[in-house]
């Protein structure tokens, strides 16, 4: 049995050189502003939006709340899912920055 060079270039390095420095307690902060703006503008917004439902729409209240109750319910599972295509296929970066971007300008509208 012969060992060459190809062996030595399958396998990864040991010393960690290969590993990103991305991450860690530097996007905290970032997330938790993305996350405690997001919440604050929605927290704002399910006054004017059941006001809206009622007179415009001429729901209930009752209907009016329920809608508001699973877009809230909605709401807090996305980022679960954010999560997994995070950590299964685009990386945190690209998520958030899509999740920002889609939520400013959906505020914006």
């Amino acid at each position: 049995m012969e060992m060459n060079g190809s062996d030595s270039a399958k396998t990864p390095p040991q010393n960690g050189s290969s590993r990103s420095s991305k991450g860690g307690l530097r996007t905290m902060p970032f997330i938790i502003a993305n996350e405690a703006l997001e919440k604050i503008a929605s927290y704002g917004l399910i006054p004017n939006m059941i006001l809206y439902l009622i007179t415009v729409y001429h729901f209930s209240a009752a209907d009016a709340t329920t809608i508001l109750f699973v877009w809230g319910a909605i709401s807090n599972f996305m980022p679960i899912f954010g999560a997994f295509l995070s950590d299964s296929y685009f990386g945190r970066f690209l998520v958030i920055s899509i999740a920002t971007l889609t939520t400013l300008l959906v505020s914006i509208l």
